[in-house]
């Protein structure tokens, strides 16, 4: 047994000592893992906010509700994440991992669409993101509509993640419905 890590090994296999949060699993290699998973489910929602807004931007120029509905490829990576990592958690899975999950996954998508607008910027100006008439014409509007998409993907993000949160929380034994 390793007392650094709390893990015993019995026939080969590995699992968490008796007194850790979840003493019956059995741990395995490709288990879960908040920072390495929601770094990925980050990026893939931050390439796939960008490619949304990129084909708006093509077919329909300004419109501002193809725009808004670039969030579903966010609210797809966050739920899938935050309700992957209820299963793997099971009866150990609290509020507070969500929420570290939503954070990762929103952030990494924040960022991701950000550089994702600098790097179209370098292709072609036209092809940036703009924001409220605001236009990419010169590097000083693709800072601000960069820090502009950032920011606005970290609100939304969070209120998405505190949605699918309420959605997928344990229902409460003998609560009546009103």
């Amino acid at each position: 047994m390793n007392k650094n890590t709390n893990i015993i090994e019995i026939d080969g296999n590995k699992y968490k000592k008796s007194g850790t949060i979840n003493p019956n699993k059995k741990i395995n290699p490709d288990n879960f893992s908040r920072t390495t998973d929601g770094i990925r489910l980050g990026i893939l929602g931050g390439v796939g906010m960008a490619l949304f807004l990129v084909a708006a931007q093509l077919m329909a120029g300004e419109s501002m509700v193809l725009k808004f509905l670039k969030y579903i490829a966010l609210f797809g990576a966050l739920a899938y994440g935050l309700k992957a990592q209820k299963t793997y958690m099971q009866n150990n899975y609290t509020f507070k991992n969500g929420i570290q999950l939503g954070v990762i996954v929103t952030a990494t998508s924040a960022i991701t669409l950000a550089l994702m607008n600098v790097f179209m910027f370098g292709i072609s100006p036209e092809l940036a993101f703009d924001k409220f008439s605001m236009q990419a014409d010169s590097v000083g509007h693709l800072a601000v509509l960069s820090g502009v998409l950032f920011f606005e993907v970290l609100v939304f993000g969070m209120i998405i993640t505190f949605i699918i949160l309420q959605a997928i929380k344990p229902k409460r034994k003998g609560a009546r419905k009103l």
